[in-house]
């Protein structure tokens, strides 16, 4: 929430036809709808009226209310301030009228005459406020002293009682408080802003392939699919919500360091003005405008690439996480083990900002440290060193498997072994075996679940692949 209060006026016709019309035009498309507050009339026109004679009438009103009158004449008893929501908000009329009334009664100016007129002509929400600073009843001014500070201390509360706070600096005390870029700064990003959004979102819209589904069972878990898609589609929504906030800390930066290389040239500028200085001042003033303003653009310019390189790359580790994680729940939906706790800490890890690949992660180092023998197994990379030893007291469902990995192995396929091999091993009681003759010189089972482990994992690396050819391919379109 940013509160605006802009310089006060003498005119309420002419800030009520400004408000209420396009800039320059008859016409007003980017009124959304106007309200009224302590006046007799919603109808603009005659609501203005009631507050003009409100301040003509100042004098007697103080009289009937027993105010000793007198007093200097408030010149300027129009008063226009407005409240602008984040762009992420979607406020409804009632919500933007109501808050209205809250942040007057929160200045004490609850009681005055006012018209609020909605615009729709930003990306965000907002309403304009035209108060009149005369009491209706009184005939007294309002009180407007330090009213930014107590602006700024509404919309904090504001925030939080939303759930989420915009404006940080709000959080430390005033003299802390870091000053915002100037106009000219804020401008000069204006076109790299443009140029970010639209690159965020080209991403955002794009459908990652994050795993090949054809092999699915049909109908087989689609509940717990349907919800890690919903917690994964709401991770990628917060990544592209959090651009906005980089892109200003970027700028803000910028403005910043560019702000103190100059502070001792600009002081010695205004020195100079104050004491009658010699020589061109508007000269000097121009030249140091000049050499700012060519800093500003190197300095944004390579920050800005910066900025989308930085971004494009998290990009792409969430878009890894986020496959891994699902080539980890297809190897335990396969070894049939139960999801349930592990979707409720996915759940618990969404909601506290936290990485949800690490819970997958712990669910895969819990099963490789399950024990149901003293035997293990010796595996390197995808192929076994040596057949697996027999033993009267079982084996290891997957601690030696898990622990001698290679690096290069990714999460999900850990998963899927450490899954198979609790399916095959002991970790969960396997269906009765067919009755057959012993097979003293036939292949090794085992053997054969190592077999097609290695090709499952030659299958899925084959697929990442393919997904990061398909997504570079994606961002070289959109780059060109």
């Amino acid at each position: 929430m940013i509160i605006k209060i802009l310089s006060s006026g003498k005119s309420f016709s002419g800030l009520s036809t400004y408000l209420t019309h396009d800039p320059e035009a008859e016409t007003k498309e980017r009124v959304s709808w106007t309200h009224t507050l302590n006046l007799a009339n919603d109808h603009v026109p005659s609501a203005v009226d009631e507050m003009l004679w409100t301040t003509r009438n100042a004098e007697l009103l103080k009289q009937e209310a027993g105010i000793r009158a007198g007093g200097r004449t408030t010149e300027n008893p129009v008063k226009h301030l407005s409240l602008n929501w984040s762009p992420e908000d979607n406020p409804t009329r009632e919500h933007m009228i109501e808050t209205t009334e809250q942040f007057l009664e929160h200045m004490k100016w609850q009681e005055h005459q006012a018209l609020l007129v909605a615009h729709e002509d930003k990306a965000h929400a907002h309403v304009h406020v035209m108060l009149n600073v005369i009491h209706p009843e009184t005939g007294l001014r309002l009180n407007d002293d330090f009213e930014r500070r107590r602006a700024q201390a509404w919309a904090l509360e504001y925030e939080r009682e939303q759930g989420r706070i915009y404006c940080e600096q709000r959080l430390k005390a005033p003299e802390e408080r870091e000053d915002s870029p100037t106009r000219p700064a804020w401008t000069a990003f204006e076109k790299n802003r443009e140029k970010f959004e639209r690159e965020e979102k080209i991403l955002e819209n794009q459908n990652p392939i994050l795993i090949n589904e054809r092999d699915f069972p049909k109908n087989t878990h689609d509940n717990e699919w349907k919800t890690l898609k919903a917690l994964q589609r709401d991770e990628r929504i917060e990544f592209f919500a959090d651009g906005k906030s980089a892109f200003s800390e970027v700028r803000n930066s910028i403005y910043r360091e560019i702000r103190e290389e100059f502070r001792d040239r600009w002081s010695d500028y205004y020195e100079a003005k104050r004491n009658g200085g010699e020589g061109d001042l508007a000269a000097l003033k121009a030249e140091l405008v000049a050499e700012q303003k060519a800093a500003l653009e190197a300095r944004r310019d390579e920050a800005c690439r910066e900025l989308r390189e930085s971004r494009d790359g998290l990009y792409r580790e969430l878009l890894d996480d986020q496959r891994e994680i699902r080539l980890g729940l297809r190897g335990r939906q396969e070894a049939g083990l139960d999801d349930n706790e592990l979707f409720l800490d996915l759940a618990k890890n969404r909601d506290a900002g936290k990485d949800m690949s690490a819970v997958f992660r712990e669910a895969a180092d819990e099963a490789t440290t399950r024990e149901d023998s003293n035997v293990g197994w010796n595996v390197e990379g995808t192929a076994f060193s040596s057949r697996p030893e027999r033993s009267d007291a079982g084996m290891k469902s997957g601690t030696a498997i898990g622990a001698s990995i290679g690096e290069g192995l990714g999460m999900g396929v850990i998963a899927l072994l450490d899954s198979l091999a609790d399916g095959v091993m002991g970790g969960k009681p396997a269906p009765p075996p067919q009755r057959r003759e012993p097979e003293p010189s036939g292949p090794d089972p085992d053997e054969g679940f190592f077999f097609r482990a290695a090709q499952e994992r030659q299958r899925l690396d084959q697929e990442k692949e393919e997904a990061d050819r398909e997504y570079q391919k994606r961002q070289r379109s959109y780059g060109e």
